[in-house]
């Protein structure tokens, strides 16, 4: 390295901070995580939420929220609703918090969908100084790989969803099949809001969303640690409407109650009826039944996470 070049990487490291803290990075865990607890608050005690938790779009940032039984959070922009993150264990620190708007309810399954637009938000996993230096470094990477075609997030919602994602998210690989056409590829806006109810949010312009409209019917299979390459891989189906089964780089077996194509490797294969479809905004929301959940094996899990909390994680590991 020339040294020229070495005084510009100082100097980039001194205006937006270490390199080493990515945007995103992955991580391999037991399902369902245990690192990180999500605490709702604003209906008397806090409601643990960590399992019913997703998001529901991106652009508006909208949270969605199972709740069962008899909860029924007013409607009012004077009420003042948090998601909180802690640290499971230790010393249960704070790692971040999200300031909550109440949108609307709809039903799903047993219970209702509370849907949150986020007010503000607070990120404890750098200090104040480093988190600015990064969100400035992120935020020149994003205007430098822009599309025209692509959908921006005003700053305030991409810093809450950085909150959000303080709380690891399992990588899944959706398999879907409509007649002679079939796609997978994977995903992350997932997860349970109720005993049987599931959703995912899939960006409006993904090829496989017509897909999923007419079948109405998806397998999910748990991605292993190991095959994290092979899912950045699949990424790229999101832009294709269907796949050539027999060229994919592994072998798949039937699900048991759909017959839908799933990675002979899948830790965990969960079969969903789809119930009803929104347009948030820049994604869809799925909302689903389970019909079936199989354990196929046991292993370390694929995760998404912030690279601020991933950070954190490091600092706190033990010598």
């Amino acid at each position: 390295m020339s040294l020229l070049s070495q005084i510009r990487k100082v100097v980039k490291g001194l205006f937006f901070g270490p390199a080493s803290i990515p945007e995103y990075c992955t991580l391999g865990l037991r399902d369902p995580q245990s690192e990180v607890g999500v605490w709702f608050h604003g209906l008397g005690a806090a409601r643990d939420v960590t399992y019913s938790s997703v998001v529901a779009c991106i652009r508006p940032f909208t949270i969605g929220i199972g709740f069962e039984g008899d909860c029924d959070p007013p409607v009012s922009n004077r009420s003042r609703y948090f998601l909180r993150f802690h640290e499971r264990g230790g010393e249960a620190r704070l790692l971040g918090e999200i300031g909550l708007r109440l949108k609307e309810a709809i039903p799903a399954g047993d219970g209702r969908l509370y849907l949150f637009e986020t007010r503000d938000y607070n990120n404890y996993c750098l200090p104040r100084n480093l988190l600015w230096r990064r969100y400035l470094h992120y935020a020149y990477q994003r205007w430098r790989r822009s599309k025209p075609s692509g959908f921006r997030v005003v700053a305030r919602e991409l810093h809450a969803l950085f909150v959000f994602y303080i709380c690891p998210r399992p990588v899944v690989l959706v398999s879907v099949v409509d007649g002679h056409l079939g796609n997978i590829f994977p995903m992350d806006l997932i997860g349970p809001v109720g005993a049987e109810c599931f959703t995912l949010a899939l960006q409006t312009t993904s090829a496989a969303v017509p897909l999923m409209e007419r079948s109405r019917r998806i397998a999910l299979g748990s991605v292993p640690a190991e095959q994290v390459a092979v899912a950045y891989e699949l990424g790229k189906n999101h832009r294709k409407p269907c796949v050539d089964w027999d060229r994919l780089p592994f072998a798949t077996t039937a699900s048991s109650a759909f017959g839908l194509p799933v990675p002979h490797f899948s830790l965990r294969v969960r079969e969903m009826q789809i119930e009803n479809v929104r347009n948030m905004g820049s994604h869809k929301l799925f909302i689903c039944r389970a019909i079936e959940d199989q354990r196929w094996a046991d292993g370390l899990q694929l995760f998404f996470m912030h690279g601020f909390y991933h950070a954190w994680r490091e600092r706190r590991a033990p010598l």
